[in-house]
C-alpha cells in the first residue's frame, strides 16, 4: 500500500507512507544511539560525569552509579526492544535475521537497534492492526530515544528561544479516519543550541537558520518595552550603561511594569548600543592613527 503524501514530513512519496529522507533520519538515529550507547552506559555506572568527562572518584573505588542516568538507559533500552520485539511478532518466524553467536554478551540496546536498522524499509510500508501508517510511532519512539541519549552523553546544551514556529503542516481532514491533506499551522516554537547555525521547532520538527531567525525576531520585538535588566540579558549590553542613558534623558521610559519599573523600548536601546560601539571605534580609530603618525616622526627623526 502507499500514499501520496509522506505522513510524517508531507513530501510526495512515490512508494510507501513514508518518503525516504524521513527513513534516511531515523536510520541516522539508529546509528547515532548505537555509537552513543557505551558512553551512556558509563555514565550510568558513574565511570563519568558527562559523556566526554574524565573518570570519577578514587583509583580503585568504586564509582557511584547515577541513578537518572541509569532510568534514561532502561527507559531507551526497553522502548526499543519492545519495538523490535513488536515488530518481529508481526512480521513473523524469520523476519529477523540471525546473526552469529559471540562469547562477547552483546548489549541488549544495541541489538535492538541493529535490529531496527534492517527493518526500517518494512516500516515505511507497514501499517498497524488498526490499518494505521506503522513508521508514524515507531519512527517518533526512535527519534526520541536518540534524543535522550545524545543529552544524556553530550549533557544539556544551553538552547536559546527564536519566536514561534509557523511553519506549514499537514493535519487530518476532518471527518476522515487517515487523511493527511489539510495545510494549517505549526503551533510550536522554534529553539537553537546557543552557537548552532540550525534551529528546530520541538512540535513539527520544522528547521529554520538561526540567524535569519534571529534577525526577524529582533524586528519583531524593536517596538515592545521591556526592563532594562531583561533588555541586558537578552542583547548583552550593559545594564548600568542602559541606566545612565536614561539618567541623561538619552533614553526615554515606555511605561512601567507592576512593580513600577521602567520599562525601555527595545530599539531605542540598541539604537543607542550601535551608535556607542561606532564612537568607541572611531575614538580607537583615532588613537591608531595619531600612534601611527607618531611612529612615522621618530623613524625621520632618526
Amino acid at each position: 500500500m502507499t500514499a501520496n503524501t509522506c505522513v510524517i514530513c508531507g513530501r510526495p512519496t512515490p512508494d510507501g507512507y513514508v518518503d525516504m529522507p524521513c527513513c534516511n533520519r531515523a536510520a541516522g538515529q539508529l546509528a547515532a544511539i548505537i555509537e552513543l550507547a557505551p558512553d551512556a552506559r558509563a555514565v550510568a555506572a558513574g565511570l563519568v560525569r558527562r559523556g566526554r568527562g574524565g573518570a570519577g572518584g578514587k583509583p580503585g573505588s568504586r564509582p557511584p552509579l547515577n541513578d537518572g542516568a541509569t532510568d534514561v538507559v532502561d527507559a531507551v533500552q526497553n522502548a526499543l526492544t519492545t519495538l523490535a520485539r513488536d515488530i518481529a511478532e508481526t512480521r513473523g518466524p524469520g523476519s529477523v535475521s540471525k546473526r552469529s553467536r559471540s562469547r562477547i554478551q552483546p548489549d541488549p540496546l544495541v541489538s535492538a537497534a541493529k535490529a531496527l536498522s534492517g527493518q526500517l524499509e518494512w516500516l515505511r510500508h507497514a501499517t498497524d492492526a488498526q490499518g494505521q501508517p506503522y513508521a508514524v510511532a515507531a519512527f517518533a519512539e526512535i527519534a526520541h530515544c536518540a534524543g535522550r541519549l545524545r543529552g544524556l552523553v553530550n549533557g544539556p546544551s544551553e538552547q536559546k528561544y527564536l519566536g514561534p514556529c509557523g511553519a506549514e503542516v499537514l493535519a487530518p481532514v476532518p471527518g476522515e479516519e487517515f487523511r493527511m491533506a489539510q495545510l494549517d499551522t505549526c503551533d510550536g516554537d522554534i529553539y537553537g543550541a546557543r552557537g548552532a547555525s540550525r534551529g528546530r521547532c520541538r512540535t513539527c520538527g520544522a528547521e529554520v537558520a538561526q540567524d535569519d531567525r534571529q534577525a526577524w525576531l529582533d524586528g519583531e520585538v524593536r517596538a515592545h518595552a521591556f526592563r532594562a535588566y531583561e533588555i541586558a540579558q537578552a542583547y548583552g549590553v550593559n545594564v548600568n550603561t542602559i541606566r545612565s542613558w536614561a539618567t541623561r534623558g538619552q533614553l526615554a521610559e515606555h511605561g512601567r511594569d507592576r512593580d513600577d519599573k521602567p520599562l525601555y523600548n527595545v530599539g531605542d536601546v540598541l539604537d543607542l548600543a550601535a551608535a556607542d560601539k561606532a564612537r568607541l571605534a572611531g575614538e580607537q580609530a583615532k588613537r591608531a592613527r595619531r600612534a601611527a603618525n607618531r611612529a612615522a616622526e621618530s623613524e625621520d627623526a632618526a
